[in-house]
């Protein structure tokens, strides 16, 4: 009789498991062919989608590679491929800096000039570096406008020692005191990466190598000493890139001035690799888990209010949700997204390199997908259409066709920021006529919105109307103080003008 019971109960429990087993792989089924039909969806309106990686309790659920490694020649993703990952790199920073808290070879709340000497704040600790609290004005603005070229048929490629040179130089005024508020600062992560290298006498790139890829086992994942021709030491590259304003072309998006710093991005990886790293920091391989409690821990403020960003992640706060950090970026033509459930051990991964516009609507599809809900399907940008017929008609026609189809919500996005970026894309293409007309657009549409007034400004400025571009600066600057580019625009122009 034991044995019949026995038997009953072993065959029950055997139902059981491969009832749920199939209850489970059913579930994942579902949620792979919901991300396929997506994927396809978005495909089949031109969107390509990049390499994405969900997981799911620890394992990969879902991969998918849709779109171009390269335009020229032109050549398919593959889920190999090494993206840009942008700003997504500051959580390698973050880590670079707590192995050297670990090492016992710095302190969080050290002042960034005891190891940079020549560092001209007095104030200005780690931690409020890796915080985004430091007050530290953005480097790219300061390149932009200080740095000469001494040819100016060549193409320079700026990194860390040569913009600190030029910081040094200019000596900025910090755009607030240290710890008063929350301001990201690309700035803050290029110096901790000097900070890094000055401490351990490596190379930003060897130091990441050593101590945190390697040890990872992430062979696919480097700082790229940026080039801007293809690299037969790095095959598997990915270039950035971007669909013309006419709508048809494809047209390179991959150079940047200052495409080799290291530290704020410049780090290429790939999504298994960075699936990789999400595991590392939830299993707690890479370091102690009271360090990454330092790291996952908000910034506070002078005042005694947090942030909402630790060493290189933002945080998830609402306490309902799981325990969660996560980072984007968006360089060049990369736009990259990494989502790490550390208490459940899921995730995804976003990679692209098509300057895309619809990144937002790929995120929550996902998002949605994972959660069990519906996703929606991206609309038009009015500004691509007026973007179109600017280019193969005149700006009457895409006036014209704005205005028609401007309260069509259903089917059209439109924004101030659409708008905006609109303009200076013409501005690019030496359309000068046609941004200023879409420039002026946004301020009748936007008319309580500082920034519009900017753009309209630089755009004057072009056209040589001096006065008109004052008067815009001025009105952006007292329209919202924190905008302190238009103030300084203002000033400068206001200074030119003296008799």
């Amino acid at each position: 009789m034991r044995s019949i019971i026995q038997f009953a109960i072993v065959c029950f429990f055997t139902a059981c498991f491969f009832c749920c087993k199939t209850d489970s792989n059913t579930k994942v089924n579902s949620e792979v062919n919901n991300y396929d039909a997506f994927i396809s969806k978005l495909k089949a309106k031109g969107i390509a989608t990049g390499n994405i990686l969900v997981y799911n309790d620890g394992a990969i659920v879902y991969q998918s590679s849709n779109g171009l490694r390269s335009i020229d020649p032109i050549d398919s993703l593959s889920l190999n491929s090494q993206f840009r990952l942008a700003s997504v790199s500051k959580q390698f920073t973050g880590m670079a800096i707590m192995k050297l808290k670990e090492a016992g070879k710095l302190e969080y709340d050290q002042k960034v000039n005891t190891i940079l000497t020549d560092f001209p704040y007095d104030h200005i600790t780690i931690r409020q570096l890796l915080h985004h609290t430091s007050g530290l004005t953005d480097y790219e603005r300061l390149i932009a406008e200080n740095f000469v070229k001494e040819d100016s048929t060549k193409k320079y490629i700026l990194g860390n020692n040569e913009i600190l040179t030029e910081f040094y130089r200019v000596n900025p005024e910090l755009d607030f005191q240290p710890g008063e508020k929350w301001e990201y600062s690309n700035t803050g992560y290029l110096v901790l990466a000097s900070v890094v290298e000055k401490i351990s006498g490596q190379h930003f790139k060897v130091f990441l190598k050593e101590q945190i890829t390697d040890p990872v086992g992430m062979t696919n994942t480097t700082l790229y000493s940026y080039q801007i021709e293809a690299d037969s030491a790095m095959p598997n590259r990915v270039f950035g890139y971007q669909l013309a304003l006419n709508q048809n072309d494809l047209v390179s998006n991959d150079y940047n001035i200052v495409n080799d710093v290291r530290g704020d991005g410049g780090i290429y990886s790939t999504i298994e690799d960075l699936y990789k790293w999400n595991m590392a920091l939830a299993n707690h391989t890479i370091i102690s888990k009271a360090y990454l409690d330092d790291a996952w821990t908000p910034g506070v403020l002078n005042n005694g209010d947090l942030t909402n960003y630790g060493f290189g992640w933002f945080l998830e706060q609402d306490p309902s949700k799981p325990k969660t950090v996560f980072h984007s970026g968006g360089w060049v033509g990369f736009v990259t997204f990494l989502y790490n459930e550390l208490d459940t051990k899921s995730g995804f991964i976003i990679l692209t390199n098509n300057t895309t516009n619809d990144f937002g609507t790929i995120i929550n599809g996902i998002s949605n997908i994972r959660a069990g809900q519906p996703y929606q399907m991206p609309k038009t940008a009015l500004a691509t259409e007026m973007a179109k017929r600017i280019l193969t008609e005149d700006s009457n026609t895409a006036m014209r066709y704005y205005h028609t189809h401007k309260l069509d919500t259903l089917n059209y996005s439109v924004s101030e920021g659409d708008l905006n970026v609109l303009g200076y894309q013409l501005l690019n293409e030496d359309e000068l006529d046609a941004a200023l007309a879409i420039f002026k657009l946004n301020i009748e549409e936007h008319p309580t919105s500082a920034n519009p007034y900017d753009s309209y400004g630089d755009a004057l400025l072009l056209k040589g109307d001096s006065i008109h571009a004052l008067k815009h600066f001025k009105k952006c600057f007292e329209m919202d103080s924190t905008l302190t580019y238009a103030k300084d625009k203002s000033e400068k122009l206001e200074a030119a003008l003296q008799p």
